[in-house]
């Protein structure tokens, strides 16, 4: 039988109210810090035409790190565990890296990291988790039910592994801060770890104790390694699940009244929002720059041609 794939975004039948129906963390984030944000960037695809270059590092690391435990699980040497990930970095982000101006986070950083976490880390307590058909629990991608109301939650799993007979979800991050106690509560609670636990307890079974944050900071000559182990309790995982029902349904009944309010608490978040400028203007002076600064790219899903109703999705049956 076919498996028809749900559009993460689809259309009223007046096709001017897009709603989500596929959430990622990184959608709940944009919306819970502010439904205006989350218009903006995930609905109307607005981006700056002004943004610095993307270098790939954070994504070269973590790959280069996944083919050290891959080669590890597969009994590889440690030589030609870091033999395969450099040649790979090399072959895919070379080139960009090498155009980064930041020489933390540039091709040298990144090869420095790959190697010197082979050393710091081939004889390792944590052990990588292995699924059922043998192989290695390492990038696991998900999409399961979410809610009663035709939502889906999806992500990615960096890896599983176990420590003294327990699960873990474990997730690569990478800074330039200072690897101390206080980086490290930055991720309990944090939403994207509890959705992780979230799905893969009460959807896929799996007994999860908790989460590890593997991090490594990067420097112009240096890089240095630290972890992290949190325990989570189901009922913290409970409460951000009925916590995300709620964020999900002002969502929902937002699109239905066309209207996302501001939230400017998160306007200096992050170094501030992208669209600060935007908003200190009076509403109907706005489009004059966004259409200055910002490139406007829709998400396949709400581009008009052949979409999927949304009350075909929502409705309810007749009892």
């Amino acid at each position: 039988m076919e498996v028809i794939k749900l559009k993460k975004y689809v259309y009223k039948d007046d096709k001017t109210r897009p709603r989500q129906i596929v959430w990622d963390t990184s959608s709940l984030s944009t919306f819970s810090a502010c439904p205006r944000l989350y218009r903006l960037t995930n609905l109307l695809g607005y981006k700056m035409k002004r943004y610095a270059a993307v270098t790939g590092f954070g994504s070269a690391v973590h790959d280069g790190f996944e083919i050290l435990d891959r080669c590890k699980f597969e009994n590889k040497t440690k030589e030609e565990a870091v033999t395969e990930a450099v040649t790979f970095i090399i072959k895919e982000y070379g080139e960009d890296l090498n155009k980064s101006e930041d020489k933390a986070r540039g091709l040298e950083a990144t090869m420095r990291a790959i190697v010197w976490r082979a050393e710091e880390y081939w004889e390792d307590t944590i052990k990588i988790a292995t699924m059922p058909n043998g192989a290695p629990c390492l990038e696991k991608r998900f999409e399961v039910p979410f809610g009663t109301l035709g939502h889906r939650l999806s992500g990615r799993i960096d890896k599983i592994v176990e420590l003294d007979n327990r699960l873990y979800l474990c997730d690569t991050k990478t800074t330039k801060a200072s690897l101390s106690d206080l980086y490290f509560r930055n991720f309990q609670p944090n939403n994207q770890i509890y959705a992780y636990i979230w799905a893969a307890r009460n959807i896929l079974g799996l007994d999860i104790a908790g989460f590890i944050v593997d991090a490594v900071q990067t420097g112009v000559h240096f890089c240095r390694f630290n972890r992290s182990i949190f325990n989570v309790s189901q009922p913290s995982i409970d409460e951000w699940y009925q916590d995300a029902m709620y964020t999900i349904g002002l969502a929902d009944a937002y699109s239905e009244n066309e209207y996302y309010p501001a939230n400017f608490t998160s306007c200096g978040n992050y170094g501030g929002c992208k669209f600060r400028e935007v908003c200190a203007e009076q509403p109907d002076h706005r489009q004059i720059i966004l259409e200055e600064d910002f490139d406007q790219e829709l998400h396949k899903d709400l581009v008009i041609d052949n979409v999927i109703r949304a009350e075909d999705i929502f409705k309810r049956k007749e009892t």
